[in-house]
């Protein structure tokens, strides 16, 4: 099955970090380095873990909607909690060909990832936010809602997801990784 050429910008927090997908980067119907602009897909690389966190806060919508992460995060809060910030995809794995099709689907702007967790969308803000180490008070006033209600959804997710305490469920995100 013959493509088009996709040009990809990858993002990464270590040049290093580049040598992973090297063998993606060298294939024929790729176009590695180009600046952000329409028609090219953004693959982000969650290397260190929760990285992509912040680099994704930094993107538009537009540029979100043709985002692929590859994290090595497999917990299924903690890539809905990426899938949030409304992205094409999550790649839990670097195999080539599933890395491939998420990023033709994301320089088309098509939205591949489906919900596994089943938080909802403020749910997941919170997550993210606790995932970054921000604390309850800063979480309300970022979010522009109450310490109570942030309490709330805390409280919600604990229940939905089987965990005693917040602490529990953020360290249960960062600890679980894909091989």
């Amino acid at each position: 099955m013959s493509h088009d050429k996709v040009a990809i910008e990858v993002l990464v927090a270590d040049q290093d970090y580049r040598a992973l997908i090297h063998r993606l980067l060298q294939r024929d119907d790729v176009i590695s380095g180009v600046g952000r602009n329409g028609g090219s897909a953004h693959l982000l690389l969650d290397l260190p873990l929760t990285w992509a966190l912040g680099q994704l806060q930094n993107l538009d919508s537009v540029e979100r909607a043709r985002t692929v992460v590859v994290t090595q995060g497999s917990h299924p809060a903690y890539q809905d909690a990426l899938g949030s910030f409304h992205i094409s995809g999550v790649v839990t794995t670097l195999d080539e060909r599933t890395l491939l099709s998420s990023i033709y689907a994301a320089a088309s702007a098509l939205r591949t990832y489906q919900w596994k967790s089943g938080l909802t969308y403020m749910e997941l803000r919170v997550t993210r936010l606790l995932i970054s180490g921000v604390g309850t008070d800063e979480v309300a006033s970022l979010l522009r809602i109450s310490s109570k209600t942030v309490n709330a959804h805390v409280s919600n997710i604990l229940v939905k997801l089987g965990y005693e305490n917040r602490a529990q469920y953020v360290a249960s995100l960062l600890g679980s990784h894909s091989a």
